[in-house]
């Protein structure tokens, strides 16, 4: 099946987004911003679409099968 991490995670963990006011699903307005100025905000849903990008191209089969020779050098060294 091609179950993909973002769904995984989205289900375990709730939104993608690192705060409330960038999250696609559970949106918080912040009280104490601007949210058309706020570069916080800006910076954070650029975050939030990185993260989507990733997750949401890869799927539970393609990491199940991937070797850590797939992953970019400066990743295998975390590893």
């Amino acid at each position: 099946s091609e179950i993909k991490i973002g769904h995984v995670v989205r289900v375990l963990d709730g939104p993608l987004a690192p705060i409330p006011c960038a999250s696609r699903t559970q949106y918080q307005r912040c009280e104490d911003c601007d949210e058309a100025t706020c570069q916080v905000r800006h910076m954070m849903l650029e975050v939030r679409q990185a993260i989507a990008e990733v997750l949401d191209n890869r799927s539970l089969a393609a990491m199940r099968d991937a070797d850590n020779d797939d992953f970019p050098v400066e990743l295998t060294s975390q590893i």
